[in-house]
């Protein structure tokens, strides 16, 4: 009679935790010194990292900071260090901020992210002007060239990765048309308009030969097209001698995905190994977004399935990621923040899209991740 009492108690406890969306593990601040770490876990695959924010490593002592030392050993900047920010003026530089963030990961052995040289968005006006007209193709390569080269040489072997052009193959998977493609053209007369991008990686590269320079854009993992596209540009661009040394999947996904037209997009980026054998992959933002891209927005239920599927969608990530790793292709993944309280993905409603909830609580779905290696 005792066990027949005590399976009905472990079957409504059970009930319970499912509709709460509560969990029977004993679930850690990410921060616990008995936590486990997820670079940790994954350090014979590829490092893991997180975009922060300046506050989040300010004070050694807060739990954020203890999180990021405990958590992660590569790390990139969310917005600090994007042109707006760091070069605002054509003839003035704010280095105060990155250059304390690059102190801080060189000084706690954590590979250090550049976050990004050249992108049509948090970009000051004054790059695409002279005067009240638009400046020339001339002028704006050499602004390229000088705010590269400038960013880059002051960060010679302290940054290790840059991400040089961010985002410039647009929705239609064409080449995006922005001020840079504008002004600038097919400079060169070769029949592309890739020229900006070319300059950019050139000063990136001679500035520090031993930086990795990566090409980054969104929807690689979902859009064949984009994924076709960013291939053909990219292995032009290698065939003239442009330094790329990698392409960035943004990887900002939604709750589910297709598994095998994800590892098919992988593949064609990963063709361009034919060109280059040392060409690396990397996953630059990744998180899950708990509402469907363009959909009106309604309070997330975390109910089972919605639990469920959360953490398939995450250990399906990880397991084409560790399958790239040994491969040899792949060997960085940033989340793209530190927690869901803090995610850009808060738009008036609270997202759930990170493995570590606002409270620095570890998830369900990170210990389903770490499992994949244990």
């Amino acid at each position: 009679m005792k066990k027949i009492y005590l399976r009905i108690i472990s079957a409504a406890l059970a009930a319970a935790v499912l509709l709460t969306g509560c969990s029977s593990r004993d679930l850690q601040y990410a921060y616990d010194d008995d936590a486990p770490s997820i670079a940790e876990t994954f350090k014979d695959y590829f490092r893991v990292g997180a975009a922060v924010n300046s506050w989040d490593i300010a004070d050694p002592n807060s739990n954020q900071c203890k999180t990021i030392l405990k958590q992660y050993n590569t790390l990139v900047m969310e917005n600090e260090s994007k042109p707006e920010n760091l070069h605002p003026e054509e003839d003035r530089y704010y280095f105060d901020t990155f250059d304390k963030f690059v102190d801080f990961c060189n000084e706690n052995d954590i590979v250090a992210r550049g976050h990004t040289l050249i992108w049509h968005s948090q970009v000051p006006g004054w790059f695409f002007k002279d005067g009240n007209e638009d400046a020339s193709a001339e002028l704006l390569l050499q602004r390229i060239r000088d705010h590269v080269t400038t960013i880059v040489s002051r960060y010679k072997g302290k940054v290790s990765t840059w991400d040089v052009v961010n985002e410039v193959i647009g929705d239609d998977s064409q080449l995006r048309f922005s001020d840079w493609s504008r002004i600038v053209g097919d400079y060169d007369g070769d029949g592309d308009k890739y020229d900006f991008i070319e300059e950019a990686f050139r000063a990136a590269h001679e500035a520090d030969p031993d930086a990795r320079l990566i090409i980054n854009d969104y929807s690689l993992e979902s859009s064949s097209s984009k994924a076709i596209r960013m291939y053909n540009a990219v292995k032009q661009m290698l065939s003239e001698g442009v330094p790329i040394d990698g392409v960035g999947f943004q990887m900002h996904i939604g709750n589910g995905i297709d598994y095998e037209a994800m590892k098919e997009n992988f593949k064609i980026i990963s063709r361009l190994r034919e060109i280059d054998p040392d060409f690396i992959i990397e996953v630059t933002e990744l998180d899950v977004n708990c509402y469907g891209w363009g959909e009106e927005k309604k309070d997330v239920e975390l109910t089972k399935d919605f639990l469920e599927q959360f953490s398939k969608t995450y250990t399906d990530v990880f397991k084409l990621m560790m399958e790239l790793s040994d491969e040899g292709i792949l060997d960085s993944v940033v989340m793209w923040g530190l927690h869901d309280g803090v995610s850009w993905l808060n738009d008036g409603h609270q997202n759930y899209p990170m493995l570590i909830d606002k409270d620095l609580k570890l998830k369900e779905a990170y210990y389903d991740v770490l499992e994949l290696v244990e």
